[in-house]
């Protein structure tokens, strides 16, 4: 049954709930409280791996009854419940997909990486994977071999990713000659300008606000959804309001129903949640 007052909040990680220094603040933290104390519902939306964004959650208490984590762009969703985490939707790249855009990159010699639930899986030690996975849980796992690379994968990547320091025309550049050979199978977005990430169609944000609304039995006018990068602004577009945080590039801007007075480091989320609560 659909409850007419509840709500869903669905926030990027990275520049919109996350300070610049990879913390959530006082004052979006007690906001985030009182919206789940009062029954609403919340989840992260981001392009983070699930290993990443859980250590958040638990630090900072938000291991909770009408929490959720849409992982990988979407590609991976999870609730937590009384007994921990549970996966209701995982929508992979497929193996065949996964090692053709391996092979793509390698000719056009830019930077590609996948994932396990324990590594950051890549044909080269570089820069960028040592920059990637610096701090973080998934650790750098180089295989120089791409078949053994593909066998090494347990089971088909919930994304893969392109990236390169200080370089996002080189990405675009790959990004114009990927997309027409596989605009029916994966899309392409950027979620910095060091990180261009593909999954398919099932795996984007947008699809996991629909998803997850629909789940939780929460009506379209109650979805909201804030962001500040490209990757999110399917999000912002599928949410019944959807949110630009103040530092968010033009074009999330642009596609937002609201501009947030505050930025991701002076309480953007708590604005958005007064504002709605």
């Amino acid at each position: 049954m659909v409850d007419k007052d509840r709500k869903f909040l669905f926030t990027d990680l990275d520049l919109t709930l996350l300070c610049t220094d990879k913390t959530i603040g006082y004052d979006n933290l007690e906001a985030i409280y009182e919206f789940l104390d009062k029954g609403h519902l919340f989840a992260f939306v981001t392009g983070r791996p699930f290993e990443d964004a859980v250590p958040l959650a638990k630090r900072y208490r938000l291991e909770r009854e009408g929490v959720y984590i849409a992982s990988f762009n979407g590609g991976q969703i999870s609730r937590f419940s009384g007994e921990g985490w549970e996966t209701i939707v995982r929508e992979p790249v497929s193996y065949e997909d996964t090692r053709f855009l391996f092979e793509e990159a390698e000719k056009m010699e830019v930077h590609c990486q996948t994932y396990t639930e324990e590594y950051v899986v890549a044909l080269h030690d570089t820069d960028i994977l040592r920059s990637y996975t610096e701090g973080k849980v998934l650790k750098p796992l180089v295989i120089e071999d791409l078949n053994a690379l593909m066998e090494y994968l347990p089971t088909p990547p919930l994304k893969v990713v392109c990236a390169a320091l200080n370089d996002r025309p080189r990405l675009e550049g790959f990004q114009e000659y990927i997309t027409p050979l596989i605009r029916d199978r994966l899309f392409s977005l950027f979620s910095s300008d060091r990180l261009l990430e593909f999954g398919t169609w099932n795996a984007t944000k947008a699809k996991a606000v629909e998803y997850l609304s629909s789940y939780a039995h929460v009506t379209f006018e109650n979805t909201i959804a804030a962001g500040d990068e490209a990757n999110d602004i399917s999000m912002i577009e599928a949410a019944g309001t959807g949110y630009a945080v103040s530092n968010a590039r033009t074009e999330v801007k642009e596609a937002a129903d609201r501009v947030t007075n505050a930025d991701n480091d002076h309480g953007a989320i708590a604005e958005i949640i007064y504002e709605n609560i």
